[in-house]
C-alpha cells in the first residue's frame, strides 16, 4: 500500500491545521503531507517551509487536482467549505473536513451530496480524545446505566481566537458571513456532535438564548446556551462562549461535561486533573473512580488518532464512530435550530425543514 498524499486546503482554522501538519511531519504511517494552499501567500510560504518542503500555492484548485494529492484536509474558513469539498469530490479526492461542516444547511447538504462521490470525514476532535473514548467504552459497559441528561460548557476568551498565528484580531472568525456565527457556533458544534455520539440519540427540539454579553461590538455573539430534547428522551444542554476575560485553568476547567445516568454520573474535564470521575452504584463501578492521562495522550493525540482513522477509513476499514458528513449536518442543524429558537422566542422542532437555508 502506497502512502496517501495529503494537501492542506486553507490555514484559516490554524488551531487545527498546524497540529495536523505537525503530526504528518513527524510521521504517520501511510500518510505524507505534500503541499498547502492559502490565498495569503506569506502565510502559506511560511507554513510550507516548516511542514512540507516549501511546497505551497495560492490556488486551491491547483493543489486539489495535483496527481500526488490523494486526499485533502480542509481547514479553510467555514463558508468556503462547500466549494472546496465539491472541488475535491470532482477530482476524486477524499476529505478530512474541519468543523463546522458549513455556515448554512444548504451548504451542508451540498457537502453531504459530495460525500456520495468521495469519503468526507468530519474532524470532530472530541471523538478522538483518548479520555473520552475510554469513558464511552465504560458507558457502553453499563457504568452509569442509561444516559438521561448532560451539560457541556466552555468558557473561552475571544482574545484567544485569532485569524492566523501572526495576528491578534479575530478576522474571519468574527465575520458572520465567512464564519457563520460566533462563540456559540464555534465550540457548540463540537458539543452537539458529542451528545449525538455519546447518547446515540438525535435531537427533536431545542430552546435557546444567544447574545453578546461581554464583547458587544464584536459583530457576532459571544455567548449561547441551548437545551435539547433527544429522541430517546434524554435532555442535554450546550453552553458555548467567547466571553471569558481570560483563559483560566486548570482548577476552573474551562471545558467540561457532566453526564447523568440511571445508575451513576460522570465528570469529564480533559484540561484539568483528574480528567475523569465516574460514580456508580453498581459493582464494579460502585463508588468513585478517577483516571487521568498525561503527555500527548491528554489532548494532542486526538490529532494523530483522527489522522489514523481517516487513513484507515479511506483505505476501506469499517470503523466505529467515524464522523461523516451526515454527522456534520446533524450537528450544525442543532446549532441553527438554536439560533432560530433565540430569534423567534419559541421552541423549535428538529430536524429542520428541507427548505431551511
Amino acid at each position: 500500500m502506497t502512502d496517501l498524499g495529503i494537501g492542506i486546503v486553507g490555514l484559516h482554522n490554524h488551531y487545527h491545521a498546524y497540529p495536523f501538519a505537525d503530526y504528518l511531519r513527524r510521521g504517520v504511517d501511510g500518510l505524507r503531507l505534500v503541499g498547502v494552499a492559502d490565498e495569503r501567500a506569506d502565510l502559506a510560504k511560511e507554513f510550507a517551509a516548516q511542514y512540507c518542503d516549501g511546497d505551497w500555492t495560492t490556488d486551491y484548485e491547483q493543489l486539489i487536482r495535483r496527481d500526488d494529492v490523494d486526499a485533502v484536509i480542509v481547514t479553510s474558513y467555514t463558508s468556503a467549505h462547500a466549494d472546496h469539498v465539491e472541488l475535491a469530490a470532482a477530482a476524486g479526492k477524499h476529505v478530512l473536513l474541519d468543523k463546522p461542516i458549513a455556515t448554512t444547511m444548504a451548504d451542508a447538504r451540498r457537502i453531504v451530496a459530495a460525500s456520495g462521490q468521495v469519503k468526507v470525514m468530519m474532524a470532530y476532535l472530541l471523538r478522538y480524545l483518548p479520555a473520552y473514548r475510554k469513558v464511552l467504552d465504560q458507558v457502553r459497559q453499563g457504568a452509569v446505566g442509561d444516559l438521561v441528561s448532560g451539560f457541556y460548557s466552555i468558557r473561552f476568551p475571544v482574545g484567544a481566537i485569532t485569524d492566523s498565528p501572526n495576528t491578534d484580531t479575530q478576522g474571519w472568525y468574527a465575520d458572520p458571513v465567512r464564519g457563520g456565527g460566533g462563540g456559540f457556533l464555534d465550540h457548540g458544534v463540537h458539543f452537539t456532535d458529542f451528545f449525538r455520539w455519546f447518547f446515540g440519540q438525535d435531537a427533536v427540539s431545542v430552546t435557546a438564548h444567544i447574545g453578546s454579553l461581554t464583547y458587544k461590538d464584536l459583530g457576532v455573539e459571544d455567548y449561547g446556551i441551548a437545551t435539547y430534547t433527544m429522541d430517546g428522551g434524554a435532555i442535554v444542554t450546550v453552553e458555548s462562549t467567547w466571553h471569558a476575560p481570560d483563559y483560566f485553568g486548570p482548577l476552573s476547567s474551562p471545558d467540561h461535561a457532566s453526564l447523568s445516568g440511571t445508575r451513576g454520573e460522570i465528570e469529564l474535564h480533559y484540561q484539568k486533573s483528574p480528567q475523569v470521575e465516574v460514580q456508580g452504584v453498581d459493582d464494579p463501578w460502585k463508588g468513585r473512580h478517577y483516571f487521568d492521562l498525561v503527555g500527548e495522550e491528554r489532548y494532542e493525540a486526538c490529532y494523530r488518532d483522527l489522522l489514523v482513522a481517516f487513513r484507515d477509513w479511506v483505505n476501506g476499514a469499517d470503523l466505529d464512530g467515524v464522523p461523516t458528513a451526515e454527522d456534520g449536518l446533524k450537528a450544525l442543524e442543532m446549532i441553527i435550530g438554536a439560533y432560530e429558537s433565540h430569534e423567534t422566542g419559541r421552541r423549535v422542532s428538529l430536524p429542520l425543514g428541507e427548505d431551511t437555508k
